[in-house]
């Protein structure tokens, strides 16, 4: 069974007033700037944030709740909610999905001050154990509940109450250590903390990568390029694919090496061998697309990937016909993780099939339109359009998500 996330529902998170977003195995956001995009991408990682670290140290990170609450309006939203649906249990289906939800809710204090809030949390998880058989687990501020068809998980509840600051998400939560139930929690827990948020920083891929376990998971940020390339060299199949690929893209490049660093023996330095060129050439002297091409691809190729990667802005300083190659490996790779991408590129979406397009409009109120259209009535446009590529119907405006 492939774990996934089937779908994400957004209230009165940033600019997500009102969201419900079909997740598949490869989902593109297109649309103009300020559009909410990127806010989908930050709902996830906001999720991730807070399964690793907690609500309290997550809100704070993010200046307070009145900065990630919708801010349309006189007044800041006193109550957001972030929800997943997927299948992470045996028995769960699309149809009768796995189910997390986090609503998070803001009221001003009692007395005369405004500036004194209390936050209150509620977390619910629902999850399939049988055919027939499924169990709810519910955290509010300072109740916990559970509801099992298995008898010896009723009892545990009357003796758990944890902070409420603290996530269900968290490994420190301090769930009950034995139950089907629990174990699935700590499942959905694992993978919303694994969430990729990828945005490769080409100023820092360019330096030195330190040797360690960092390697074996690309940074979201792609500074320790080097060392992942180390890991992924030790399956050849992925390498050789990740030569062939990048060859394939940029013809002058014939082979990539990652040596140590003079100086510094627990660091190391991709170089190039280039064509008609003597010697090597350090990543840190390579073009600002070739670098971004290379993390990019080193990602798609990435054995151990996690349930979802999101990327910011995929087509961001690459050569059109270097989109056609990246679609691919992107669909290939979503085959093992699901991926979430923004794109600002027509050509790339001439790419899409169309229930791979998320087209994205933001209306008067400030709230984004996330999908404006659905994927239905995309296909039926296609359909009426003799077969148009999706990348030109959306450039011209003919799907919305225009200018």
């Amino acid at each position: 069974m492939q774990h996934r996330f089937t779908r994400l529902n957004v209230v009165n998170f940033r600019t997500l007033t009102d969201t419900e977003l079909p997740l598949g195995p490869l989902n593109v956001l297109v649309g103009p700037n300020a559009a909410g995009k990127s806010n989908v991408l930050k709902a996830f990682g906001f999720l991730s944030d807070i399964a690793r670290q907690g609500i309290g140290p997550t809100l704070e990170a993010s200046d307070g709740y009145p900065e990630v609450a919708h801010r349309g309006g006189r007044r800041t939203k006193s109550e957001l909610s972030i929800g997943l649906e997927g299948v992470w249990t045996e028995h769960a289906t699309d149809a009768h999905p796995d189910t997390y939800d986090l609503t998070l809710l803001e009221r001003r204090a009692p007395g005369d001050s405004d500036d004194q809030h209390v936050l209150s949390r509620r977390e619910r998880f629902v999850q399939h154990l049988g055919p027939a058989a499924a169990s709810t687990i519910e955290l509010r501020r300072d109740k916990f509940l559970v509801d099992s068809p298995l008898r010896e998980e009723l009892p545990t509840a009357p003796g758990y109450l944890p902070d409420r600051y603290v996530s269900g998400l968290q490994e420190s939560a301090g769930l009950p250590a034995t139950g089907a139930s629990f174990d699935a929690v700590r499942t959905i827990g694992r993978h919303i903390s694994s969430v990729r948020i990828f945005d490769a920083d080409v100023r820092k891929a360019r330096k030195p990568s330190p040797i360690g376990f960092s390697g074996r998971k690309l940074a979201n940020d792609a500074r320790n390029i080097g060392d992942f390339l180390l890991e992924l060299k030790k399956d050849s199949y992925a390498w050789d694919s990740l030569l062939d690929d990048v060859r394939y893209v940029v013809r002058d490049i014939e082979d990539i090496e990652v040596v140590p660093t003079p100086g510094k023996p627990d660091r190391v330095t991709v170089m190039l061998k280039e064509r008609g060129l003597r010697g090597r050439t350090q990543l840190a002297d390579a073009s600002f697309g070739t670098v971004r091409l290379l993390c990019l691809l080193s990602l798609f190729h990435d054995p151990h990937p996690p349930i979802l990667t999101c990327i910011e802005e995929i087509d961001h300083g690459l050569h059109p016909h270097a989109l056609g190659l990246l679609y691919e490996r992107l669909r290939d790779a979503s085959e093992r993780s699901q991926f979430l991408v923004i794109s600002h590129s027509p050509v790339f979406a001439d790419y899409l099939e169309p229930e791979e397009l998320v087209i994205c409009e933001r209306d008067e109120t400030g709230a984004s339109q996330i999908p404006a259209i659905r994927a239905e009535k995309i296909q039926a446009i296609v359909e009426a359009s003799e077969g148009l590529p999706l990348g030109k119907l959306w450039f011209s405006g003919t799907l919305g998500g225009d200018l």
